[in-house]
């Protein structure tokens, strides 16, 4: 239960740093170390897409000192889907616990959650032992049907589910080493 209670703090954190209603991948993967795509699986966020606002649009602390700020004021490519706003949801999960709670324990299923806790079964791993083994599953998954399809992934969002994976206790990240938690 307290490991639940440590996730669901987790995605609280992630959660209110919309402050007005206007959410940066950034300044998420910066200060809790989640990341958008991860919310948006948790049915928490809607990524903006179209008509991306710029930083001095919203209240976004970061905005002066953030080297990604360029690439909103310009309206460079690499926006898409970096800001995000709150879905019902992740609304209603601001000030319901169960529902956190319930998000949480359901991280284990995502995708990303699965194989990395599947690649885990055969033993410990190094991060890096860990990420290679995920990008040959996606570089398969390429090869075999010209898609990565559920095995593409990024290193953000892998730091990010192993995070939450940890905070849930269904793994145990110390230094450099990943492993399944000893019964």
């Amino acid at each position: 239960m307290v490991a639940v209670a440590q996730a669901t703090g987790l995605l609280r954190i992630a959660l209110t740093l919309t402050g007005d209603g206007i959410g940066c991948h950034h300044r998420l993967r910066a200060e809790v170390g989640l990341g958008v795509d991860l919310l948006a699986e948790l049915g928490l966020v809607r990524p903006i897409r179209q008509r991306i606002p710029d930083c001095t649009e919203h209240a976004c602390p970061l905005r002066d000192g953030c080297r990604h700020a360029i690439t909103f004021a310009e309206a460079r490519a690499g926006r898409s889907g970096k800001k995000y706003r709150l879905a019902p949801l992740g609304e209603r999960a601001l000030t319901d616990d169960a529902i956190l709670a319930q998000l949480a324990r359901a991280a284990r299923d995502l995708a990303l959650a699965r194989r990395v806790l599947a690649a885990l079964a055969d033993g410990p791993h190094s991060i890096f032992a860990l990420n290679t083994a995920l990008l040959d599953q996606s570089l398969a998954a390429l090869a075999s049907t010209g898609d990565f399809g559920d095995a593409a992934f990024e290193r953000g969002g892998l730091a990010a589910i192993l995070a939450l994976l940890a905070d849930l206790g269904a793994i145990d990240h110390v230094g450099a080493t990943v492993s399944l938690p000893r019964s």
